[in-house]
């Protein structure tokens, strides 16, 4: 039930709907694990951490797909801006690591559907350059999805290219 009211949050309390590429069949947004009137929050902790999520919407009237997010090609296909309120940014994303399975499957977004990322910045997430340590800090943050042009997006017709959200004024909770 909570992760439906998140979902139906997207567009409402975080700060309005997400910005879109016209030349893009997909909008994002970032859906924080608490929101309020000033904002969200969420965490950034090596273990322990609570899930916020990403939402990827179909604003097309055609099926598109995408890589599933375990396999190598949709590994870091998202990947974040964030701002402190000093105005210094950091990128935030995925550590690389091995695959010991992997091929590339796909997930069908219909027209007007959404595929939603449960995002955890645990161990497995790094941000460059170092993030100093703080219990608790005003920052901006920013969702980026993208897919570079391969062989294989062009065998399984996913869809490729770079999109980003707004940016939404967050608390950012570090433990």
């Amino acid at each position: 039930m909570r992760f439906l009211f998140l979902l139906l949050m997207v567009f409402a309390a975080v700060g309005g709907s997400p910005t879109e590429d016209p030349k893009s069949p997909f909008s994002i947004a970032i859906v924080p694990f608490s929101s309020y009137s000033e904002g969200g929050t969420i965490e950034m902790a090596r273990k322990s951490t609570r899930d916020f999520y990403v939402v990827l919407t179909n604003v097309s009237q055609d099926n598109q797909y995408t890589w599933e997010y375990w396999n190598s090609w949709g590994y870091q296909t998202i990947s974040f801006e964030l701002t402190t309120a000093e105005g210094k940014k950091f990128s935030v994303s995925k550590r690389i690591q091995g695959f010991t399975k992997n091929y590339p499957s796909t997930f069908l977004v219909k027209p007007g559907e959404h595929e939603v990322f449960a995002i955890r910045f645990d161990k497995w997430w790094e941000t460059k350059p170092v993030l100093p340590e703080n219990n608790e800090m005003p920052i901006t943050l920013k969702a980026i999805y993208e897919v570079r042009p391969t062989k294989e997006s062009a065998q399984n017709k996913v869809w490729t290219g770079r999109i980003e959200s707004q940016s939404y004024g967050l608390t950012l909770q570090q433990w």
